[in-house]
């Protein structure tokens, strides 16, 4: 029963600890590299076909290979009747020492792994982008969850001070009744924001395989600017050399280009191979046997060289010459394609990371304005001045362009990484880089 205890506390102890590791986005993106099956399946593809080039290359080193017989033998004819025995063994060597052919396969080969490599590096950088996304998800839901929970508690305290002011007749019942609507309509935002957070959560923990409930906020401290040595061209030629589908199609057109070698030396080059062999035979006759059927051993050796060269198979050479002609030609062009949307796709998001400076800025500039807007509204209602109803927008202007600044900035960080991840640039380095700005609630 202690060690049933023990045990349990110790259990509980390294969950505690994962969970509190969980906070930070670092640790976030290592929890759901060791959940995602997917990320583990790219890995083992990888693995597989380093494997195969080793496989592939073994096809150009000598064959050896053993043989060994033991047999007996009956003969019985009208003049004979006798048995024998047996055993042989043999040794066999084939050596291709020219064969274009081969040679090719085992580039294309080669090739195929060099691209499962960087299919697991495109996957991790995926999973990374996909993991601070719903982190920054979190950060968005509770950050309106607060900013609503805030005008919640500040519009309830309006609606007891205008209970106050009915009961002794310094509001009207209208005033009151206004006081109470906007009241359960923000209580109705409220859930939905509390909804939004739940939602977030599992989708955290669909990702990391552990519940995490709370994370650090973006301090106020982080820069929202753009470097200024960062230009649109500067990124797409960064991305044309590290973007990982980039890299994946290159390596799929030198492929296909190494296919069409293949193919021409299938159907149109020699293979010239080595062949050899060494056997010793051991026969035992009866005593029956005829004179002529000896007992003795048998050592037999030969080499050669064999040449192979195709001349002709129906037009099926030409033909899949050009069928792997025409395939290259397929890749190149969707080589292209990826480049122009690659292109387009870094265009727009630097033109929204500078529509998201410019509307932090005014944003900012916004919530100043409303502040003051409230701080007049609120004493012109204590005067008499403004009504409950102005009161109450002025007060839910304020809060909700304090929310909208808070999304700003979170929008702001993940166009970032959307960009860094199109340049191919979405590092474990980035990601420890952007946590020393996620600071721990107040």
């Amino acid at each position: 029963m202690k060690k049933h205890i023990i045990s349990s506390l110790i259990a509980a102890a390294v969950l505690t600890s994962a969970t509190a590791q969980a906070e930070s986005i670092y640790e976030v993106y290592k929890l759901a590299q060791k959940h995602d099956p997917s990320l583990r399946a790219a890995a083992a593809t990888y693995q597989a076909q380093k494997e195969g080039v080793t496989v592939s290359k073994g096809n150009l080193y000598p064959s050896i290979s053993f043989n060994g017989n033991l047999g007996y033998d009956k003969t019985d004819t009208s003049s004979n009747d006798f048995d024998s025995t047996s055993n042989s063994l043999a040794l066999q060597l084939d050596y291709p020492i020219y064969s274009p052919a081969l040679g090719y396969a085992v580039d294309a080969v080669e090739l195929d792994s060099k691209s499962a490599g960087i299919s697991y590096e495109n996957a991790s950088e995926d999973l990374a982008l996909q993991t601070l996304t719903e982190y920054f998800n979190l950060l968005i839901a509770q950050s309106t969850l607060q900013t609503t929970e805030a005008l919640v508690k500040s519009t309830a305290s309006q609606l007891d001070r205008a209970k106050k002011q009915y009961e002794v007749g310094l509001a009207s019942i209208t005033d009151l009744q206004d006081a109470q609507a906007e009241y359960d309509s923000v209580r109705v935002t409220e859930l939905s924001a509390r909804s939004s957070v739940s939602y977030a959560q599992k989708a955290l923990f669909q990702r990391t395989g552990q519940e995490i409930r709370t994370i650090p906020q973006l301090s106020e401290d982080y820069p929202i600017r753009l470097d200024p040595n960062m230009t649109v061209d500067s990124l797409i030629a960064k991305a044309r050399l590290d973007n990982k589908d980039l890299k994946i199609l290159s390596l799929s057109l030198e492929s296909a280009l190494n296919n069409i070698n293949i193919q021409k030396a299938n159907g149109r080059t020699p293979t010239v191979a080595i062949t050899g062999s060494i056997s010793r035979t051991d026969t035992d006759y009866s005593n029956s046997a005829p004179a002529s059927m000896q007992d003795g051993v048998t050592n037999n050796a030969a080499i050669g060289l064999g040449v192979s060269i195709p001349l002709y198979s129906g037009g099926a050479i030409s033909a899949s010459v050009r069928q792997a002609t025409s395939q290259a030609e397929s890749v190149t062009e969707q080589r292209a394609s990826s480049i122009q949307s690659i292109e387009l796709n870094i265009r727009s998001l630097y033109l929204d990371l500078q529509t998201a400076v410019a509307q932090i800025d005014a944003q900012q500039q916004l919530i100043r304005s409303r502040t003051s807007a409230l701080e007049a509204t609120r004493a012109g209602y204590d005067v008499g001045t403004r009504n409950l109803v102005e009161l109450l927008d002025a007060q839910s202007n304020l809060f909700n362009a304090q929310n909208t600044y808070e999304q700003y900035r979170y929008n702001f960080v993940l166009q970032k990484l959307n960009l860094l991840e199109a340049t191919g640039d979405l590092t474990e380095d980035k990601i420890k880089e952007l946590d020393k700005w996620l600071v721990a609630k107040n």
